[in-house]
């Protein structure tokens, strides 16, 4: 039988950030066993095309029964639990490849858009319960977090037993706010990590 699976996925630094704490979240739940499944953690590259043939990649190897996308969204203060993806990529900033994409399609033929499948108000809860800041975000912007979700809902729409898919956006830490020099919510490292250990346990009860 083979053992079921959470993918948890981040993303590499992208301007004009010179980290990103999703990156070392996803690092960071790799090998780790909560319940009855495995987590394996990937980092994705910021990248119009790549980012979606990786994902898709990853999908084909693993066959996961969870899907849990991770992004960092400067200017917001508390842990976004994702409520659904837009198929629309509009760059604020070029993507690592230097490609700035406006009023396209994540897929040509989709749909207009689909909804996170995981169960998004017991993990607000549980998050809450915890004193960790978070709420339902109905928009994932439309850059690669908004697209990676996008492309994965869409990849598993005609699957038999779809893996649930979903996305959390986390805010800037401290030292990327100190970096900046500008007035902007932050959240320490370690309260992201928990969020996403709280999140995994709700997913793998589920």
């Amino acid at each position: 039988m083979r053992e079921r699976t959470i993918l948890v996925t981040g993303f590499e630094p992208f301007t004009p950030h010179k980290v990103n704490p999703t990156e070392e979240l996803a690092r960071s739940v790799d090998g780790v066993r909560v319940g009855d499944a495995v987590v394996r953690g990937a980092v994705l590259p910021v990248h119009h095309a790549d980012a979606a043939s990786r994902v898709l990649a990853l999908l084909e190897a693993l066959h996961p029964a969870v899907v849990l996308h991770l992004g960092l969204a400067g200017g917001r203060a508390r842990i976004a639990l994702e409520r659904v993806a837009v198929n629309v990529m509009d760059y604020a900033v070029p993507d690592n490849a230097g490609c700035q994409k406006a009023d396209e399609p994540c897929v040509a033929t989709g749909a207009v858009a689909y909804f996170a499948t995981l169960p998004l108000r017991a993990i607000l809860g549980r998050l809450t319960d915890a004193g960790i800041p978070a709420y339902l975000s109905d928009t994932a912007g439309t850059y690669l977090c908004n697209q990676t979700l996008y492309t994965t809902l869409h990849a598993v729409a005609a699957v038999p037993a779809p893996p649930r898919v979903g996305f959390l956006h986390v805010p800037l830490l401290p030292s990327m706010v100190a970096a900046s020099g500008l007035d902007q919510a932050s959240m320490d490292i370690v309260i992201m990590r928990r969020a996403v250990e709280i999140a995994l346990e709700v997913v793998a009860g589920a």
